[in-house]
């Protein structure tokens, strides 16, 4: 389980940026959504893929007290399933592209 381990003081401010992890991964999962909304649905599929396995690569190297939001079972498991996800995502995104553009 996350633990907050951060002082009651912190100010808003300091409270968000302590989140860099997932606000990380929002924004390349925003900018997926973005390329989605321009008729690129493939590579925006790819791309938010791409965006659940930079979770997986920050849960895998960071802390559980840095990871943050990302940490919401134990490594093992987050990593897992973040890298199962991710991956399925950027094969759709382009295996399926290729059948669909021939």
């Amino acid at each position: 389980m996350a633990v907050n381990n951060r002082p009651a003081g912190d100010s808003f401010g300091r409270k968000v940026l302590a989140e860099w992890p997932i606000l990380l991964v929002l924004a390349v999962f925003g900018f997926g959504m973005t390329v989605i909304l321009h008729d690129e649905v493939f590579q925006g599929a790819a791309i938010l893929g791409l965006s659940i396995l930079l979770a997986a690569g920050l849960r895998l190297f960071l802390p559980t007290r840095v990871a943050g939001t990302l940490a919401i079972r134990r490594r093992g498991i987050d990593v897992g399933m973040y890298t199962v996800l991710g991956t399925a995502l950027v094969i759709l995104g382009l295996l399926v592209q290729g059948i669909f553009s021939s």
